[in-house]
């Protein structure tokens, strides 16, 4: 199928980053006019660069945006975090055990949460534990462990990560078809990676500006997402690619 193989090629690309027309011809059995088209399409996506005899891949397409700190990244796509929080909000019942991730997206969350009883949040957050201090009828469970003061978030042993979660809110610095769910810090994936594991449902919680974006560190592939709760509509080869693998899709 063309989707796929559309995939393929790109994570041959990101692996080699550069491929000859002769190299791509034979490692998918394609014909020249076949070949041109399907990289005509991903040089439109910005995955690669069409080049004489070849192609090359983007490389800034692989960012390292997680090094950014929080303070300065919950200023960023504000009004888009907002509507997020609003929506992820609604999959949220009386009586549930929920994980709410660090980043300032997850934050947004909280104050939607208000009218609901004997919800409980467990989180490594310092800041959703603060947001969350605002509101009576919400309780938190902070996970201990070292300070880490870009993430303003703690890591601990995650094999003492025992809660078993109804909802986990994930957030993520990158997603992309060919690599799932990826950040830059190894102690937060390590807290999301045991999270997902222990929990019924998994929402990704993520603006349109992480799509189609790969970092350094795998956590998360997409057959252990329940759910993706976004700003705007995906392009089609998200949406497509949901609705065959049974993801919800949230806007």
């Amino acid at each position: 199928m063309k989707f796929s193989r559309l995939n393929e090629i790109e994570i041959y690309l990101a692996q080699k980053q550069y491929a000859s027309i002769e190299d791509l011809m034979a490692k998918f059995n394609v014909s020249l006019q076949t070949l041109r088209r399907d990289l005509s399409e991903l040089q439109e996506r910005k995955v690669i660069t069409k080049i004489y005899g070849g192609a090359i891949y983007n490389k800034q397409n692989v960012q390292s945006v997680d090094t950014i700190d929080i303070q300065t990244r919950s200023k960023l796509n504000i009004e888009d975090k907002i509507h997020i929080g609003k929506i992820a909000s609604q999959l949220v019942k009386n009586n549930d055990i929920i994980f709410i991730d660090s980043g300032s997206t997850a934050l947004h969350i909280i104050p939607n949460l208000a009218n609901l009883d004997n919800v409980t949040v467990v989180t490594h957050s310092l800041d959703v534990m603060n947001e969350i201090s605002k509101f009576n009828n919400l309780d938190c469970i902070l996970l201990g462990g070292k300070y880490q003061q870009k993430t303003n978030s703690f890591y601990s042993d995650t094999n003492s990560l025992n809660f078993n979660f109804g909802i986990a809110f994930i957030a993520t610095v990158g997603m992309s078809l060919p690599r799932g769910l990826t950040n830059m810090n190894f102690f937060e994936a390590a807290i999301k990676s045991k999270v997902i594991e222990n929990s019924s449902k998994v929402v990704v919680i993520a603006d349109h500006s992480k799509f189609d974006v790969i970092t350094f560190n795998n956590f998360c592939t997409f057959d252990k997402i329940g759910c993706v709760v976004t700003d705007q509509k995906p392009s089609d080869k998200y949406m497509n690619f949901f609705k065959r693998n049974n993801i919800q899709i949230l806007f």
